[in-house]
């Protein structure tokens, strides 16, 4: 009867052991991996643009390429033309929670830490102006570099901000003048007009070397500026002035400014996902940057010739000893730029070298 009891305690203590393993088991890692395997993921996308520009083709095409790759587990909520607020508000609503992720604008990201303005420094990247991919591979590789791009990545994580990719839509904004009579050639020729600029720190003091005025305008009120001569003309991109039909009649090529287009996230909301779907985020905003690269190379390979064709717009090709002037009489930008973000200088360094490199 004795030996029947220990036997009794030992089979009980065996079977608490076994209950007690299993319930471990369950509640280890890989059973949470499990767990999260048929869980789903919708991330709140706020963005300034409309439905049909390139902006939001981005962001739908980043939604799908997600979806598939994780098999419907995450998905993004997009709301477009600043449905849920201003394009200024949105990092900031990121950090807050009141949105996961947005596509945002170099000059919008400025506002928020002024190390984006960095892309606002004139002939930032190697160029030639009859041949957009020169500038298009110096910045595409800048973007991919450490020391570059990847660097600028890192200085958003400290602040919360996962930097999933840092695309484009377009080329450099250059100059753009209304009036024929007032193409800009040399830096003496936009000596005293007056030019829709697109805020920033670093724009305005361009400006101010070559001796010409930056206005501030809302984008509604640009055309009839433009055609009352309330402006003599504006710096943008090509690919967005065409798609206005902004009321200009020449277009002279300058690197004036470098927009890049980032898809920022919560670095919170980024840490609380799964690691595959967090691997699924960084590799697709890579892909993202490389699908950007491709459209926006097609896109701008004719778009000098179908402004012309189209809306009478007149390209300008600067000579070498011009571009070499302009180069010159806006160097103490970059300094002036260097001074009040030292956080820039890595950043500058790197600029510098693949420009070299490159030529």
């Amino acid at each position: 009867m004795l030996k029947g009891g220990k036997n009794m305690i030992r089979y009980k203590t065996l079977t608490w052991l076994l209950i007690f393993a299993l319930l471990l088991t369950a509640c280890s890692p890989r059973g949470n991996k499990s767990a999260d395997a048929k869980e789903t993921y919708v991330l709140r996308v706020s963005h300034p643009y409309q439905m049909g520009t390139l902006h939001h083709e981005y962001m739908e095409w980043f939604d799908q390429e997600i979806q598939k790759r994780s098999n419907g587990r995450l998905s993004l909520e997009i709301y477009s033309g600043s449905q849920l607020m201003p394009p200024e508000q949105e990092i900031p609503g990121i950090l807050q929670g009141q949105i996961d992720m947005t596509h945002s604008l170099s000059s919008i990201a400025g506002s928020f830490d002024p190390i984006w303005y960095f892309f606002d420094l004139p002939f930032l990247f190697n160029y030639d102006p009859k041949d957009p991919n020169v500038y298009l591979d110096n910045r595409k590789k800048f973007i991919e570099s450490e020391q570059g791009g990847r660097l600028l990545a890192k200085m958003a994580e400290e602040k919360g901000l996962k930097v999933l990719a840092m695309s484009s839509t377009d080329l450099f904004a250059s100059l753009w003048t209304a009036n024929k009579s007032k193409k800009i050639t040399d830096t003496s020729s936009a000596a005293n007009l007056k030019l829709r600029t697109p805020g920033g720190q670093v724009a305005p003091d361009t400006l101010k070397a070559i001796k010409a005025s930056g206005i501030s305008i809302p984008g509604t009120e640009l055309p009839t500026a433009l055609q009352q001569g309330v402006v003599d003309g504006l710096i943008t991109v090509p690919l967005y002035l065409y798609d206005n039909k902004l009321p200009v009649k020449t277009q002279t090529l300058y690197p004036f400014v470098n927009y890049v287009m980032p898809v920022i996230m919560s670095q919170k909301k980024f840490d609380s996902l799964p690691t595959d779907l967090q691997n699924i985020l960084i590799e697709t905003g890579k892909d993202l940057e490389q699908h950007a690269d491709q459209v926006v190379r097609k896109k701008v390979s004719k778009i000098y010739s179908k402004l012309e064709q189209e809306q009478g717009v007149t390209t300008y090709y600067p000579t070498h000893e011009e571009i070499e002037q302009w180069k010159k009489t806006t160097a103490p930008v970059w300094n002036s730029y260097a001074k009040k973000e030292p956080r820039a200088a890595e950043l500058i360094k790197e600029a510098k070298r693949l420009i070299r490199e490159t030529k």
